[in-house]
């Protein structure tokens, strides 16, 4: 039997039916069913005290059972024998009277001390079954089958609060109240936290019942960290499973905003600043290699932030002649770039930013390219150009690794030559004219032009682009 307030020994109404059935034959034989639910304070903060059996469903099978929504329909539940044959309601006397919607008549019902079901059948509406658990503060907790949501009555016990949950789930109007949530268990250590949260909502039954009811929502978060100053992994638990990543300082502080956030049903907005956070880092005399989750954060208190993170890595190694060669890349882009420091764990970490794609990249010098062997004929060319460039990411001093691809044709001997170029994601097409240019001549000259303006690309990118169809 569920905990009150556990997420995770929920009990559907399957198995509440199952139970039922066991219970029921367990009481004819002269067995007793009993329960051992955590104490949890009732909803909201009216109704007396739940702890107080006085004033707790389960004190007497009808007590506050005649009261429900207003325009119901008194009926005994006689379809099921009398109350012995419910499982040994406390009043041996007649059987307890269930108010119902109008036109609507008890069906197949079935209680003992902790349990209850019920199906209402209607006249005009359809059949509604129910079931009720007792909880240890005395407090019954109710659903409807294929329904989601979850009633706590006080007042109402037994197959009574079955008939009231009944009208509740059939009830499309219902006047609710403003919703109030606490934290029903809370548990962590250095690198995990588990937090469950309830929510109750009251509902107004009117004052011609004793009876309270509110309507329950339930949540959880769990998070953990594998190594020490990365990331949480989290997992909420509402209405659905929403996995997160989550900067913390402490496990101890994650789960508390996170099931807090999860259970307002809001997306997370990212427009805060980027942030990083390790996932590995190693450094052999062969260099050193990186790894972070990095992306912009959603601050949910001064100390916990959900990361929409993406993997970036890092490498440096030797380069001849001093400093280090560098990469930083991403699923599906990389940047290389040299660096004037030998590779150590310090030049990995400021590679990484190199990757962000909102990181300000100015060039300080002009670009110094390489031609990879063209290939040409009478009427075109294609060529590459390999080029480094001196530049600035975010005030930091580099040099970038960057390439170009140009291709020129022409529609004949002694026609005007139209280029192309791509970089990255640049691309331009270009009126060379040169109609006297043989094909060499004109990828070179158009290759020159194309440095000028747009200019090389500096930055995270995937494979070189071909440049597009050069004619206009």
């Amino acid at each position: 039997m569920r905990k009150e307030g556990r997420l995770s020994d929920k009990v559907t109404p399957r198995l509440w039916q199952a139970g039922l059935l066991a219970l029921a034959l367990s009481a004819g034989c002269g067995g007793s069913a009993s329960r051992h639910d955590a104490d949890l304070p009732k909803p909201g903060s009216t109704g007396g005290d739940a702890g107080d059996a006085s004033s707790s469903a389960g004190a007497n099978s009808s007590a506050g059972g005649t009261g429900a929504l207003a325009g119901g329909n008194a009926a005994g539940a006689t379809d099921g024998g009398s109350p012995d044959n419910f499982g040994g309601a406390p009043d041996a006397g007649a059987p307890p009277v269930l108010v119902l919607p109008s036109g609507c008549q008890p069906s197949s019902p079935m209680e003992t001390d902790d349990l209850c079901s019920l199906r209402v059948d209607c006249d005009a509406a359809p059949s509604v079954r129910t079931y009720c658990h007792r909880l240890e503060s005395g407090l019954w907790e109710c659903q409807c089958a294929n329904q989601d949501s979850i009633y706590r009555l006080e007042n109402a016990a037994g197959l009574p609060a079955c008939a009231l949950a009944a009208q509740l789930c059939s009830d499309t109007q219902l006047e609710v109240g403003k919703e109030t949530c606490e934290h029903t268990s809370e548990s962590s250590d250095t690198t995990s936290c588990v937090t469950e949260l309830a929510c109750s909502s009251p509902i107004d039954l009117g004052a011609t019942t004793e009876a309270q009811a509110w309507r329950m929502r339930f949540g959880g978060a769990h998070c953990q960290q594998f190594d020490p100053g990365t990331a949480f992994g989290c997992a909420c638990q509402d209405q659905g499973s929403t996995t997160y990543s989550l900067v913390a300082d402490s496990a101890e502080l994650a789960c508390g905003p996170l099931v807090d956030f999860c259970m307002t049903g809001a997306p997370p907005v990212f427009d805060g600043a980027e942030t990083c956070v390790p996932s590995f880092h190693s450094l052999d005399s062969e260099g050193c290699y990186r790894g972070e989750g990095c992306g912009p954060h959603m601050r949910l208190t001064d100390e916990v932030s959900l990361v929409h993170a993406e993997q970036r890595y890092a490498t440096c190694t030797p380069r001849s002649g001093g400093g280090s060669d560098c990469s930083c890349s991403n699923q599906d882009t990389a940047f290389l770039f040299q660096l004037s420091t030998p590779p150590d764990d310090a030049s990995c970490e400021a590679a990484i930013p190199n990757c962000n794609p909102n990181a300000v990249i100015k060039t300080t010098g002009a670009a110094i390219c390489t031609q990879v062997p063209d290939t040409s004929d009478g009427d075109t060319c294609q060529v590459v150009l390999n080029c480094t460039q001196a530049a600035t990411i975010d005030g930091r001093s580099i040099v970038g690794l960057g390439s170009l691809a140009v291709a020129c044709s022409r529609t004949a001997n002694g026609m005007p030559w139209a280029c192309s170029f791509a970089s990255g994601p640049k691309t331009a097409r270009l009126a060379l004219g040169a109609a006297n240019a043989n094909a060499s001549q004109a990828c070179k000259q158009a290759s020159t032009a194309f440095l000028q303006n747009p200019g090389l690309y500096l930055g995270p990118a995937g494979d070189l682009m071909t440049p597009p169809d050069p004619s206009p």
